[in-house]
């Protein structure tokens, strides 16, 4: 031990070159493997954001309001929903010459990330661009020909593919007992089950028997432009950067080898000298130890900002893909410095000599 530090102290272990390429070596494989996983969580955000996870189960007055609902009770379905247009749109008092599109929605209708998060329960919901041309925010009054309604939320949809309809309208709380034309439905992550679930939501005799002609339910995405389907899980799986744990630790074994290869000529000296194998491959663990320490707290800082920088800090992705990378790099330092010691020979002294 009083040999390693030495070493270290004097710097024949060249620890602070071997500590900055070591540094270098996990900072540069774990940062690509962080910065591609942020990637891929920005693709799922905004998939779910744009409405590609919401899907829209579509009955003309067959959807049963209190069985879409219920929906919301299944296993990943985050958020659930009927919706109809009403027949009659209502007039902003100071608009008298324009019709707001006015839809019914069931008292479970809300939490849908493409709507931002609101929830029927908290009252008429109304959408961004109307609340900007009323001047309305939740909580206030909004003046209408027919009445005062307090607004419970103001939902976001813009014209980013979705279904149209929605971006100018009036969203209103109505009773779940009566009949809907659509059913949304969002589950997260997306689960293949769910599309099983959605027939369950019809009333008695919506779907059409004995009529060629008649027109079934449809089953799409509130919006489809970003495709039909988002698997991350495969995504994630197929990435390149997924072999970062194992390029570290080939970099690891390398330069551990490496360091204590450097100095053959010293070791077989030493051992000429009476120092023992065993003495000496301690020896050189320890001082590879101790550089190999000095490159993970050189890396971790970095990492850490990077993924501060580039995530949004509520995944837990991230922190995990960096110790998945940086939890090889000092074993496989200490691997290489060992294996290297027991390759130098004490017969091979004066060819190591001549080598030099």
């Amino acid at each position: 031990m009083r040999e390693a530090i030495l070493d270290i102290a004097a710097g024949t272990t060249r620890a602070a070159l071997f500590a900055l390429v070591l540094a270098f070596g996990i900072a540069v494989p774990a940062g690509a493997d962080i910065a591609t996983i942020a990637s891929l969580e920005r693709q799922a955000s905004q998939y779910r954001l744009s409405g590609g996870t919401t899907l829209v189960y579509q009955a003309k007055a067959g959807i049963d309001g209190v069985a879409c609902d219920s929906l919301r009770r299944a296993p990943g379905v985050v958020a659930a929903g009927a919706i109809r247009q009403r027949g009659s749109a209502e007039i902003a008092a100071t608009l008298p010459a324009q019709e707001i599109p006015t839809f019914e929605i069931s008292i479970g209708f809300g939490g849908f990330a493409a709507l931002g998060g609101p929830h029927a329960d908290e009252g008429v919901l109304v959408s961004q661009d109307l609340a900007e041309t009323l001047g309305a925010s939740p909580g206030q009054k909004l003046p209408l020909t027919d009445g005062t309604p307090v607004v419970g939320a103001v939902y976001s949809y813009p014209a980013d593919g979705r279904l149209p309809g929605y971006g100018y309208a009036l969203l209103i709380p109505a009773d779940p007992r009566s009949a809907f034309d659509e059913c949304w439905v969002e589950a997260w992550p997306v689960t293949g089950t769910l599309n099983s679930l959605l027939p369950t939501t019809l009333r008695p005799g919506a779907v059409p028997s004995g009529n060629a002609g008649a027109q079934g339910p449809r089953l799409q995405q509130l919006n489809s432009s970003l495709g039909a389907h988002f698997d991350g899980q495969s995504l994630y799986g197929g990435r390149v950067t997924r072999f970062a744990p194992e390029l570290v630790l080939v970099v690891g074994l390398g330069l551990g080898f490496t360091a204590v290869l450097r100095r053959k000529l010293e070791l077989a000296s030493a051992r000429h000298s009476g120092v023992s194998p065993v003495a000496q491959a301690l020896q050189m663990c320890v001082e590879s130890l101790v550089w190999a320490l000095a490159g993970v707290c050189l890396a971790v800082p970095a990492l850490v900002l990077l993924a501060s920088v580039i995530g949004d800090g509520s995944s837990a992705a991230l922190p995990l893909a960096a110790v998945r990378v940086v939890a090889g790099a000092v074993p496989a330092v200490v691997l290489g410095a060992l294996g290297a010691t027991l390759c130098v020979r004490e017969r091979q002294l004066f060819r190591y000599f001549k080598a030099r």
